[in-house]
């Protein structure tokens, strides 16, 4: 009797420690569950981009001229995209300050570990796992890896330099007007950057869930949408009324004679912009 009862009460023991691994392992499973959807709220919060955020007139300019390199070509404007903006706005300043290509086997498409992004030593640690295309996505909210342009110069970094250079490499070139290895890509929006001798621009095709960019040193708001008519981009800034007057102001672009400059406002009105 001794022996059966010891043997029923090691049972029982048994049971009840199974019992109590299966409680622990359901309540971890629970635990887990809470922290993943917590740490994605977490990781959806850092992506907003920062209120104080802005894109300054110079890099207004350079948006514009490559949308005209493009359309001289025959190819559709692009949306201006703050997501990729601001992506190309954090970039040429850790390349400024961090160097993250000065090391060994680094280029100007890497990044340092001294912001909050992923460090990645650029062609060093690609592969079809881990791509610094991805960034954006990264970074901010939007949708699709997109892919960058980088320029420095010690010397003129202005728009016209920057466009220059870009439309003379061929890697380059490649991608500003969709040839070669790209000739099947659809870039829809852009991002573009400029600070202290380096420039970025990046080239996406998904659309930007942000859609508007404050512009520095004023309260203008830079809005970029797509005409249904002729699936082309225009940017609009938008002046604070301290009402509801409804004004914008059209920013589309700086041509070198009054005749270019006509034809552009020409194509505006027939677009619908009857003030223009």
């Amino acid at each position: 009797m001794k022996f059966e009862f010891k043997l029923q009460n090691l049972f029982a023991m048994h049971t009840k420690l199974h019992d109590n691994i299966l409680v622990i392992s359901i309540t971890m499973m629970i635990f887990l569950f809470f922290c993943q959807n917590i740490g994605f709220s977490q990781t959806s919060q850092d992506k907003k981009i920062p209120d104080t955020y802005c894109l300054n007139e110079e890099e207004l300019q350079l948006f514009n001229m490559i949308n005209q390199q493009r359309q001289q070509k025959g190819l559709p404007k692009l949306e201006l995209s703050k997501s990729l903006s601001y992506v190309a706005y954090l970039h040429v300043r850790d390349l400024y300050i961090n160097r993250p290509d000065s090391v060994k086997g680094c280029n100007m498409h890497s990044w340092s570990n001294k912001g909050q992004w992923t460090a990645f030593c650029f062609p060093k640690e690609q592969s079809k796992r881990r791509s610094v295309w991805d960034k954006p996505k990264e970074i901010t909210s939007y949708p699709t890896s997109a892919y960058e342009i980088v320029y420095y110069s010690a010397d003129k970094t202005g728009p016209d330099e920057i466009i220059e250079l870009w439309k003379g490499v061929a890697p380059s070139a490649a991608l500003l007007f969709n040839t070669g290895k790209y000739m099947k890509n659809n870039w829809r929006a852009a991002g573009v950057a400029i600070y202290k001798g380096y420039a970025s621009l990046w080239l996406g095709e998904g659309k930007d869930p942000e859609t508007k960019i404050r512009l520095c040193s004023t309260d203008s708001v830079i809005t970029s949408f797509t005409s249904k008519s002729k699936n082309q981009t225009s940017i609009t800034r938008e002046e604070p009324s301290g009402g509801s007057l409804g004004k914008y102001y059209l920013i589309f672009g700086s041509y070198p004679s009054f005749q270019q400059a006509r034809e552009a406002q020409i194509n505006l009105i027939n677009d619908g912009f009857v003030n223009a």
